[in-house]
Order: C-alpha cells, then structure tokens, then sequence
C-alpha cells in the first residue's frame, strides 16, 4: 500500500510541479508580444495509480486567429489610407492654396483691365495675377509630386518587412517541421507563438490567407491566390517594378530561388498597408495630379486661343499668354523597335482633353492605336483611335487633323520620330501629357500691352443710310492666316432688299462681288456664313435693327480701336464656359464638359469624399478589431487574476501531494517497526 502512495504522491508532486510551471511561465509572458496562454492537461493513470503522462498546450482558436488576421488587414488598409489622405485634404482644403482663388483674381483683374483697356497699369495687374497662379499651379504640384516620392519611399519600407516576414514564417516552418508529429519529442511551443505573430504582422503589410500542412507548416497565400510561402520552406518575395515609368513603383512576386520567375499581383487584391498605398496612389494622388495638370493646360490653351483672337495695345493681333509643356513618352521594356514619341496639347484643343494618361501602340505596319487609360493603368473601353495610312519609316506628327471628321484625338498632339530599326509592331509607348504639366505651365509674356483686349475687326455703317440697321454680335473665330485676314478687310456690304445682301471687297476703282446672303426672314444672323464666306475671314456678325435697300455697311480692321475691350469680355466669359473635358468616353445625353470652377471643384470634392469614406472606414475596423482582440485575448491572453487563483490552487495541491509522501513514508516506517 505504502508503494502505491509513493507513486501517487510522486506523480501529484510532478503533476503540480508542472501545473505551476505552466502557470508561472504565463505569468512571466504577460507582456511578452505574440504569446499564447498556455494550459498542462493530464491524464489518469492507465492502471489507477497516480497521474499520467501531462501535455501542455496553447489555448487558441483557429477561426478566432483567422479572423484577427483578417481585421488586421483591414483596419491596416484603413488606417494607412486615411493618413495618406489626411495630408492631401489638408493641402487642397487650404484657402491659401487655393487654385480656384487665383483663377477668380486673374478673370477679376481681367474684367478690371476691360474696364479701361488703354491703362497699361491695369494690363499688368493681370500678368501679376497669371504669374501668381501659375505659382499656385507649380506649388500644389510639387506638394504632390512630394508626395509620390514619400508613397514610393513607403513601398520600400513596406516590402522589405514584409519580405523579412516571410523568410521568418518560412524558418519558422522548417524548424517546425523538423520536428515531426511524434511524441518523442515536445515542439517547442515558443515557435508556434513567434510564427504566429509573424504571420500576424505580414497580415498587417497585405491580407493573406493561411492554410494548415499535414506536416504542421503554416501555408501562406495572397488574397488573389499568390503563394507567399509553401512546403518545405520555399518561399516568394515582394519586389517592385516601373514599367514604363521608372518614378510609379508595382508590386510584383518572384520566387526566391530564382529571380527571374516573377508574377504580377493584382493590384485590388493586395489589402494591408501596401494596399492602402496603391489605393491611395489610384484613387486619390494621381487622379488629383492628372486633373490639376488637366485643369492647367485647358486654362492655358483657352486663354491662348481666345487671346489671338482679340488685338493687342499695339495694334497687333494677339499672341499666347502661355507655354504649354512637352512631354516624352515612356517606352515599354520589351519594345524592339527604335521609335520614341514626344506629345502635348494641340494649340486650340484643350476643351477635348480628357483627365488621363494615353497608351499608344502600334498596332500595323501603318497603324497606330492611341488608347485612354485609367488610374490603374487599364485601358478604357470604347476609348480606342485607330489612324491607319501611315508611313513609320519617317517622322510624323498625329493630331486632330489626322482624324475623320467629327472625331478628335484628345486634343494631343503626338510627333513619333523613328529610328534606323524603324517601328515594330506591338510596340507600345504610354504617354502622360498631364503629369508634370501644371508645373511646368509657364507664361509666354511679361508685358501687358499683349493682352488682346480689343476686338481685331469692327463693324461700321453708312450716316447716308435710311434705315436703323446696325452690325452687331461680330464674333472672329479665327486669325491663324494673319495676312489674308488683314489684307482681305475692309469688306462693304449692301442691302439690296427682299432680306438680300451683298458683299463686295475694297477694290478699286470696281469692286468684285464676293458673295451674295439671301434671307428667309429679317433675321439677319451670320450673313458671312449665309454668304458662304465665314471660312476665308474668320469672324462672322448679323445685322441687326431694320435696314433700308441701299444701305451700306463696313467690316474693317479696328485700326487704333485700343478702348475696345470686346475680346476682353470674351477673355472673361471664359471662367464660366465649359472648356474642360470630364471623361475620354461620354454617355449619350450626358454632359461631358464644365467650367474651370466646376472642374476644380469636383476634384477637392473627390478628395474630401475619399477622405471622408476612409475616416469612416478607419472608425468601423477600428471597432471590429478592437471587438475580435478581446475575443482572441479572452481565451489566448493571460489573465493576472485567473493565473494568481491557478497558482495559489496548484500551490494546495502540490501541498497536498506532498502529503501524501509524508503518508507514505509514515506507513513504511509504521511496517518496519512491527517486524522488528
């Protein structure tokens, strides 16, 4: 009896040894990053007598660690995306960087200037104020491009934790394995705990999902299905790339024992911080710099185009206010032919601009194929401009006129330059017009006397004639033919009655008859177009009032006309008309363009909305994770007050125990004594 005591009583002291080791330990870890509580388990004796064999043990829950994972990833996302878009908001939020306030100060200066148009003060005021936004063009910009370098320094912080994470979890995985399912040898459970925390914080960097081995290895997957770490320790790792711009880093995978084998990750898929990063980059930064780059060159080319329209102080016809960048085309890696692209915006076309970049790829040996593309990089459907009939063995340049009528080009002017190799087909080239253009965005004069305030041509009348007609709404469309736009002037027109005029020019001592404009009614709008004859002047006017037959009426050149601000009023108009483009494909029926003041509007609205979904985001992963923490720390954390109740228990029975040897060895000596 004495000998079953023994063992019974060796055995509870080895039970309550390491039930308190167990507990100990828990309590030593408490603030030991990645440990899981842990729990010794015991089972009776087979034969009666005593404790059998303990097992200590993790307390955790897979669904419950599968769901930390997963709000991890998400509130990562969130909260990275919020503090990228926070620094945006606050910088397009800002009334002291306002673009919107220099637009409204340089039409304000303009409508000022047309109040007395010969005060060269007045003039000047307005370059002031054109410099002055196109500060603000360049400032914010910049601010951005700033901010593309910092999201590119983050891509490489982030990728290499995460690759650091990864050879971790497949170390981890080795050791793991290394030691087999048997019972001949305990797995160390800190293992366990330190390759779990790993995986824990590669699930911060991107959302990943995680499946069992039958040899105890953690296999780990992207969420598009990537493998990140399989068997036998073999892993891959996160690299970035910039194909074709070298300045816009993409993740990509490639295998660790070989290079060169690589895979694209898509990019919606990623989660995690570096998820955040790429949503960020597609929703909010390059979107804002396009449209703001946008926003600059339609201004710009507007200003230009109406501003040569107009006559200057000097009594010369208008000239551009603005010099509009260039920009190269970025040529793909696997490109084999020698063709290199320059492109910009096609004077006069800004308004078909749309907010994107362009992917150009010849498509035949006399083809080419100029597509929009989105934020992401993928090309927009239905957007393709298809120019057929060229010669790529020399020099071209592409632009509206390269395409049938009725269609446009996006406004780009795109000059290829071809090399000895000539053009390959398949090769492709994307082009980002828009990029750097609001920084780059300069004026192309200093001097006011070249704002155009006055109108080029005016409209006169005969004091002989009887009735009260009067020239009126003359609007100049076009003065690239400077000197047939002069020279043809002044045109004499006569109303021959029955709602008939004729023009006639200035020869003498007989003028030519140039054409005749017959009415159907007294509405006389357009007459030069009625006439047949609006192309060759570029301007066009109605006759208003009642004229009698006979009466004449003079179209000249507005020689000295420097108090006329008429193109200056057309100049102002410009801030309230619908010069910018919305999107490179239009629905039916819907409205594609709005005015400057729209069109900066809608872009800080779009990141104040982003902003605001990500804040709201952010808060709601921030309450799911918090929720499943405490639901992981209820059974997997250490508890101070349930461990202290374990270790004064543990403490009784390891007392008790004791006991029982005391009984025990009283009983022997008890035997002892009586056969002596």
């Amino acid at each position: 009896m004495s000998d079953n005591l023994l063992k019974i009583g060796s055995s509870a002291i080895r039970a309550s040894s390491l039930l308190l080791n167990t507990t100990s330990n828990n309590i030593a870890n408490i603030n030991t990053q990645g440990y899981v509580r842990q729990r010794t388990e015991f089972a009776p004796d087979p034969l009666g007598i005593g404790v059998g064999r303990g097992t200590t043990e993790r307390l955790i829950s897979e669904f419950t660690v599968k769901q930390l994972r997963r709000d991890t990833s998400q509130y990562s996302f969130a909260q990275q995306y919020v503090s990228e878009a926070n620094r945006i908001d606050a910088l397009f939020s800002n009334p002291a960087n306002s673009i919107a306030t220099g637009m409204n100060d340089l039409f304000a200066q303009l409508q000022s200037a047309n109040n007395d148009p010969v005060q060269p003060a007045s003039r000047q005021l307005v370059i002031g104020s054109a410099q002055s936004l196109l500060n603000r063009f360049e400032g914010m910009s910049k601010l951005l491009k700033d901010q593309e370098t910092f999201i590119n320094d983050q891509f490489d912080i982030y990728v290499n934790e995460a690759n650091d994470l990864i050879k971790q979890i497949a170390i981890y995985n080795k050791d793991i394995a290394s030691y087999g399912n048997g019972t001949t040898r305990q797995l160390p459970l800190e293992l366990l705990d330190k390759r779990d925390l790993a995986i824990l914080k590669l699930s911060e960097m991107v959302e990943i999902n995680v499946l069992d081995a039958a040899n105890g290895e953690k296999l780990v997957f992207m969420n598009d299905g990537q493998s990140l770490v399989v068997e036998q320790g073999e892993f891959r790792l996160l690299s970035l790339r910039g194909d074709p711009d070298p300045l816009r880093k993409e993740l990509q995978l490639q295998l660790n024992s070989n290079s060169n084998v690589v895979r694209d990750v898509n990019s919606k898929a990623i989660g995690g911080k570096l998820g955040a990063l790429v949503a960020f980059r597609e929703e909010i930064l390059d979107p804002t710099q396009i449209q703001l780059g946008q926003l600059a060159l339609s201004l710009g080319d507007a200003l230009n185009n109406q501003n040569k329209l107009g006559m200057t102080l000097n009594g010369t016809l208008g000239g551009d206010l603005f010099r509009l960048p260039v920009s190269n085309g970025l040529a793909y890696r696997n490109n084999t032919g020698e063709m290199a692209i320059r492109v910009g915006l096609e004077a006069g076309q800004g308004k078909k601009l749309p907010p994107n970049d362009f992917l150009v790829t010849v498509t035949g040996a006399n083809e080419i194929t100029v597509q929009a593309v989105d934020s992401r990089g993928q090309v927009i459907p239905g957007s393709d401009k298809v120019i057929g009939g060229l010669d790529l063995t020399a020099n071209l340049t592409l632009n509206s006129a390269s395409m049938p009528p009725g269609d446009d080009l996006y406004g780009l002017e795109i000059n290829i330059f071809i090399g000895a190799g000539g053009a390959a087909v398949g090769d492709r080239f994307l082009l980002k017009p828009l990029q750097e253009s609001a920084s780059q965005l300069q004026l192309a004069t200093n001097r006011g006397e070249d704002i155009a305030l006055a109108s080029p041509v005016r409209g006169g009348f005969d004091v002989a004639n009887l009735g009260n007609g009067r020239v009126d709404q003359l609007i100049v469309t076009n003065t690239d033919t400077a000197s047939p736009f002069i020279g043809n002037l002044p045109l004499n027109l006569v109303f021959t009655g029955s709602d008939t005029f004729e023009i006639y020019d200035n020869t003498l001592p007989v003028p030519n008859l140039l054409g005749t404009a017959s009415f159907s009614n007294n509405n006389y709008n357009n007459v030069l177009a009625q006439a047949g004859l609006a192309g060759t002047y570029g301007f066009d006017f109605n006759i208003s009032g009642v004229p009698r037959p006979g009466d004449r009426f003079t179209l000249e050149f507005n020689q000295n006309g420097f108090s006329d601000n008429r193109n200056g009023l057309a100049l102002v108009g410009l801030q309230t008309a619908e010069t910018t483009r919305r999107n490179a494909v239009s629905v039916a029926n819907a409205v594609n363009e709005y005015s400057f003041n729209q069109s900066y509007g809608t872009m800080v609205g779009s990141i104040g909305e982003r902003t605001r979904q990500g804040r709201t985001l952010e808060e709601a992963n921030a309450a799911i994770l918090e929720q499943t923490t405490l639901w992981y720390e209820s059974l997997s954390g250490v508890s101070l007050d349930e461990e202290a109740a374990n270790l004064v228990r543990f403490q009784q029975t390891y007392a008790a125990a004791a006991r029982i040897l005391s009984t025990s060895q009283t009983i022997f000596d008890t035997l002892l004594q009586a056969v002596r």
